[in-house]
């Protein structure tokens, strides 16, 4: 029997009436612990699937014991629109009997008993610092993010792209590498594939993903930025899969039940065919890409579960010259997470997880810069009352740092890379908690704490990172969010690569204050605007990306000369260090197009590379940020992303503009159904140029803007209860627009150096069942 409840709102943008049916799994502690729809149709099924995991029940018995079972239940929608009317209709009817009868004004009629009506839950609202949430369904229609849920990232509001297309952002002038990746609590080293392709896990799998761009919950922490924070979805407990074929590549994946229902085992991945199809078009380019991701778990009881999660990722880029293949890049990663879920009490549940882990990253010479590492964590959720939700949790984490030489000899440049990351052993320890607080109806607060301690090569430090965060109802329709924190993070390298970290805390951890207001306003049922200023203090920052020395034309260890940012083919920005200083190892993100190095090098060189990232300097960013959503799913939909913002940087005396800042970035997409299953999609992407350095015949100070246009075209077939298929065609930067990155001044003056265009068109088909 459900003891709660079992209203479920309306979806926003949808229209006429509906039914949906839910098979309820219902754990002993009468809990939801999956809700699937017998038959798709979006959105009401993923609405009422969402709402019924907030249901109780009374839990079944057998034999006196509470035992974990399953019940079917239909769910109903009535259009709101057509309600109201009905009602309208019901009450003129009312009064013009009642006028006609003489007996005055009539009694308020009672709504229609299938009228939708307004539920109040408890349970844990959205972290007021976390960014609007896009769900998996409206992810689709965005135009260039071909279906990828973690790709929709950069059309958040906060978000600073480096390059059109590649995956690689400031995040409120926070610099790529100090940003984190997790994927279902465990920290991955990347997301994206090579250049512009897809992310590491199949979108099927991916339930959720999330933006922290500041002050975010203590659950995360050991990075100065945002976070990014995927949540795989639960195992449905029936056969089901999803597959796509493109020009590009091809994914799949299927889960079934076994053993009565009480476990299930999932299988998933992508490989790209790239290689093949871009000799075509450029026949010194090899490009590779694969992932795959497996989970097996199985019920021990009604409120206990183990599984294991494994995934992993292999890219590589290189390119042909006359005397052999030169590796441009090359890396990948695998994870390996054993999990035991225990629930007890009303809502509590305790997460103890075990991870293994190897990280690469490919040098010349069949050489490798790799990680091993091992981590531990646990993640305790209890709900002390109606009004109070404590979350805590450890996590401990070793890593093993060394350089696989292959059989190659121990020549100089061997010997520069062995130097620059020496083996060598680092531990992060870390504790948090914080407290969901509502101490009365319409103000909510969390504050929480972390503590991390690190140590690397014989040093040590401890971050201890305050944070806490509120929402205030104004009225029905609007909300007041605020978030302030601190976030403590080891020396990084500016765009994060796996195996790759310095050695060493040298300078200290680099540390952020981050605060931030917003409103989030209700306009009206299917749009929802948000409105919120930001301000970040970066301390000890190791970003040699986003310095640059502006007022003397001078240089600092790790920073650029000019506007020596660039690259080609879309491959990762090329860096370039002035005053001789040295460069980035062979084969990986540096100063020569070809993605080689200086070969003589010697020890020396090495270690003012090492040093050169040692450098530290202070950082701010301050901003506004606005995004206004339609529901994409609707009949029309769409959003409006935009960020008004500043990043500087300063070292010594010195003040700057960082290197990265864009003061305008704005996204504007629309998707319409066209009828009969067909539904388009355009997006426009627009941005302010790099910044620059004024020259005697040019006092620009920026380079050019960057413009571009993404659409989308989807035919859908159903083909029974849950079978569909969809035809899908996409083009990123359809204007074949080129970009801006640098600009080189001779004698006859200065030219902005363009890339591109970086554009990909896909044609594919989709499928489920």
């Amino acid at each position: 029997m459900l003891v709660t409840s079992p209203d479920v709102p309306y979806p926003e943008g949808a229209s006429g009436d509906a039914t949906v049916v839910l098979l309820v799994t219902v754990n002993s502690d009468g809990s939801v612990r999956t809700a699937i729809a017998a038959e798709p149709n979006e959105p009401f099924s993923s609405t009422a699937s969402a709402a019924a995991l907030r249901w109780r029940f009374e839990p079944a018995t057998r034999g006196g014991e509470r035992v974990a079972a399953k019940v079917r239940v239909e769910v109903g929608f009535r259009d709101p629109a057509k309600a109201a009317a009905e009602a309208a209709a019901a009450a003129e009817a009312a009064a013009a009997a009642a006028e006609a009868s003489g007996g005055g004004a009539a009694a308020a009629p009672k709504p229609p008993p299938d009228a939708p009506s307004e539920v109040t839950v408890v349970g844990v609202r959205p972290e007021p610092s976390r960014t609007a949430t896009l769900t998996r369904a409206e992810v689709r229609q965005i135009p260039g993010a071909f279906g990828d849920p973690f790709r929709a990232i950069e059309v958040m509001p906060g978000v600073t792209p480096i390059v059109s297309g590649l995956p690689f952002f400031f995040i409120r002038g926070a610099p790529p590498g100090n940003v984190g990746y997790y994927l279902d609590g465990v920290r991955v080293p990347l997301l994206f594939h090579v250049g512009v392709g897809p992310s590491v896990v199949h979108p099927a799998l991916v339930s959720r993903v999330d933006l922290y761009p500041g002050g975010y919950p203590a659950r995360y922490g050991r990075f100065a930025g945002g976070i990014v924070a995927g949540e795989t979805a639960p195992p449905e407990g029936e056969l089901h899969g999803e597959y796509n074929v493109r020009l590009f590549d091809a994914g799949a994946l299927v889960e079934t039940p076994f053993a009565g229902g009480r476990g299930a085992a999932l299988v998933a991945g992508r490989y790209s065919y790239t290689a093949a199809l871009l000799t075509q078009l450029q026949s010194d380019a090899l490009l590779d890409y694969w992932d795959y991701q497996a989970r097996v778990g199985y019920d021990l009881g009604p409120d206990d579960r183990v599984s294991v999660f494994a995934f992993g990722s292999y890219d590589h880029l290189a390119q042909k010259t006359p005397t052999g293949t030169i590796t441009v890049f090359g890396t990948e990663f695998h994870r390996v997470d054993v999990r035991h879920d225990h629930r007890f009490g009303a809502g509590g549940s305790l997460r103890t997880a075990v991870t293994l882990g190897l990280d690469r990253s490919r040098l010349p010479d069949d050489r490798y810069v790799r990680n091993r590492l091992l981590g531990a964590r646990t993640e305790y959720l209890e709900r002390l009352s109606p009004r109070a939700l404590l979350r805590a949790g450890t996590d401990l984490q070793l890593d093993s740092y060394d350089v696989e030489l292959g059989g190659e000899d121990f020549n100089p440049s061997t010997r520069r890379v062995v130097e620059l990351f020496p083996t060598r052993n680092d531990m992060a320890l870390g504790g948090r908690v914080d407290l969901v607080l509502a101490p009365v109806d319409g103000f909510e607060i969390t504050p929480g704490v972390r503590a991390d301690f690190f140590t690397s090569q014989g040093a040590s430090a401890l971050g201890v990172d305050p944070r806490v965060a509120a929402r205030t109802e104004l009225s029905s329709r609007a909300r007041l969010l605020a978030a302030l924190g601190v976030a403590h993070q080891p020396p990084a390298f500016a765009v994060p690569v796996p195996g790759f970290q310095p050695g060493g805390l040298r300078g200290g951890l680099q540390r952020a204050a981050q605060e931030s207001v917003g409103l989030e306003v209700d306009v009206d049922e299917a749009t929802t605007a948000t409105v919120t200023g930001f301000h970040n203090a970066f301390f000890a920052m190791s970003d040699p990306l986003g310095s640059r020395e502006r007022d003397t034309g001078g240089c600092l260890p790790g920073q650029f000369p000019t506007d020596s940012v660039g690259g080609d083919r879309g491959s990762p920005p090329n860096v370039s260090f002035p005053c001789g200083e040295p460069r980035f190892p062979p084969g990986t993100i540096g100063p020569d197009r070809s993605g080689g190095g200086d070969q003589g090098a010697d020890s020396q060189g090495a270690r003012r590379t090492a040093d050169a990232f040692e450098v530290r300097t202070l950082g701010s960013s301050y901003g506004l940020e606005l995004f206004v959503k339609r529901r994409l799913t609707g009949r029309l939909g769409g959003f409006l992303s935009y960020t008004l913002s500043r990043s500087t940087r300063s070292y010594g005396d010195r003040k700057f503009i960082a290197t990265f800042d864009r003061t305008h970035v704005t996204n504007l997409a629309l998707a319409y159904d066209l009828g009969r299953r067909w539904r388009a999609g355009s997006r426009v992407v627009f941005y302010t140029g790099l910044p620059r350095l004024p020259t005697p015949d040019d006092d620009a100070t920026r380079l050019p803007p960057f413009f571009r246009l993404d659409l989308r075209l989807e035919k859908r077939w159903q083909l029974g209860p849950k079978a569909f298929l969809s035809a899908v065609a996409e083009w990123m930067n359809a204007t074949l627009n080129k970009e801006a990155v640098t600009s080189t001044c001779n004698l006859e003056g200065c030219e902005a150096q363009r890339i591109g265009p970086v554009s990909i068109p896909s044609l594919g088909v989709e499928g489920g069942f």
